[in-house]
């Protein structure tokens, strides 16, 4: 169970979320010598019967009412101020500047981690728990995050920012399990949240009927339909408004008139709400600079997975820039890159400066080769 055994009592703070997973992940430690302490974070307040969603007054309910089952210690913890300040209004600005960013990945790593490392260093407790889907390996450099055994579940591009300092307190027990699996487990203890469905991405947009209505409702401007642009200038159909649009998207788009092979967005002016459009081998990524960029290890060569439980893609690391092997599928500024090698998460970061296979190159390398 990814080194959660002990050998003694010791306590160990397990994040609730009031689903399943953190259920059955403080139901594990229990079990295996460990006295949990639960807590649950308020991150936002959910729209009334949502389903989906792991913030809001039914997920704290059913996190206190799995603390009972368990027979735990629980509390809850409010951060919804943390939470609009660095989640949920950079990720309003940056869908603005006609960016898309992963939410995902602030919210663990500008609140959720921090947060519970800070409470449980304060309640005097060494360990924190969750529910996540990853697994942690020890290396001769430290401690190291790396994909969950089940990759349909692994969650592992979402936490690539941890350093070996936080993975040394972190412990994932459902890293070496599937989901029937946990469910089964869940069921089997008689925990009654084990049919209860999984939270999804974005969970907090949820509430406002989606991503795009969120940025248009406190962006105005970015509701404003615009022109579909081709490669010479032609209007070709309209858009919604940018806080409707990202890069490599086809639905969602008015098309005026059959197009003689498919468009995909290819770049977005949140100045002029101007969008063009290109045929997908033209929008194709070469090649990206990243932005705020993490190196857990040094490597030469990579794999990179460009969004959640994407595929991952052959690359070469120089400097900033990972250079792919094959043209990568189009992507967005703003979006992730997390990089690995074999099981194990070696580095990542935000994707500033894209290169596309129409485009000429920074990168002196790159241009030699094309």
């Amino acid at each position: 169970m990814s080194g959660v055994g002990t050998t003694m009592a010791e306590r160990v703070l397990v994040a609730l979320s009031g689903g399943v997973d953190s259920a059955v992940t403080a139901y594990l430690l229990k079990q295996a010598g460990w006295e949990p302490v639960g807590i649950h974070l308020r991150l936002f307040d959910a729209a009334p019967g949502l389903d989906g969603v792991c913030c809001g007054d039914v997920a704290a309910a059913d996190a206190r009412a799995v603390a009972a089952q368990i027979g735990i210690p629980f509390f809850v913890r409010d951060l919804r101020p943390e939470f609009e300040q660095e989640v949920v209004a950079p990720t309003v600005e940056e869908y603005a500047r006609a960016r898309t960013p992963n939410p995902c990945v602030f919210c663990n790593h500008r609140v959720r981690i921090p947060a519970l490392l800070e409470l449980a260093e304060a309640l005097g407790i060494r360990f924190v728990a969750t529910g996540h889907y990853v697994r942690k390996v020890a290396t001769p450099g430290g401690w190291r995050l790396a994909e969950a055994r089940d990759a349909q579940r692994d969650q592992s591009y979402v936490l690539y920012r941890l350093t070996a300092d936080q993975l040394e307190r972190l412990l994932f027990p459902l890293g070496e399990y599937d989901k029937p699996t946990v469910r089964a487990i869940a069921q089997e203890a008689g925990l009654f949240v084990a049919r209860k469905p999984s939270s999804v991405d974005l969970c907090f947009a949820k509430t406002y009927g989606g991503i795009g209505r969120l940025v248009s409702q406190r962006r105005p401007e970015t509701s404003r339909p615009g022109p579909l642009l081709d490669e010479r200038d032609e209007v070709v159909g309209t858009h919604p408004g940018i806080a409707f649009v990202t890069i490599g998207q086809r639905r969602g788009l008015e098309w005026a008139r059959p197009t003689p092979e498919r468009r995909y967005v290819a770049e977005i002016d949140p100045a002029t709400a101007v969008v063009r459009v290109a045929p997908r081998e033209r929008i194709l990524t070469r090649a990206v600079r990243l932005a705020d960029p993490v190196w857990h290890d040094p490597v030469l060569t990579a794999d990179a997975r460009l969004r959640y439980q994407g595929p991952r893609i052959p690359a070469r690391i120089e400097g900033d820039w990972v250079i792919f092997d094959e043209p990568a599928p189009p992507l967005a500024p703003g979006q992730s890159v997390v990089l690995y090698v074999g099981d194990r998460v070696v580095g990542g970061g935000i994707a500033e400066e894209v290169v596309r296979t129409e485009q000429e190159s920074p990168i002196p390398a790159l241009a030699q080769r094309a």
